[in-house]
């Protein structure tokens, strides 16, 4: 999560020129999602309730894995 931070803070800057457009956009998702009352598992429902959420979690992770990654390929190479 560190490395997210510092990837947004280094975008927002202007130092990290690509825009991590989808991590954003999936963290909104997620976000929306979240706060949202209606989900396509309803919450009250035992264990299942919570495997939607689950996912979205687990949806967003993956998504900010890759931005991530390729912003630290991009801050090892301005630090040489």
């Amino acid at each position: 999560m560190n490395d997210f931070v510092r990837m947004v803070r280094s975008w927002l800057s202007g130092r990290y020129r690509v825009r991590p457009w989808r991590s954003l956009f999936v963290l909104l998702l997620v976000a929306a999602y979240a706060i949202n009352p209606f989900d396509f598992i309803p919450d009250w429902l035992p264990v299942i309730g919570v495997i939607d959420d689950a996912a979205m979690v687990g949806f967003l992770v993956r998504s900010l894995r890759k931005d991530v990654e390729k912003f630290r390929e991009w801050e090892s190479l301005v630090q040489r």
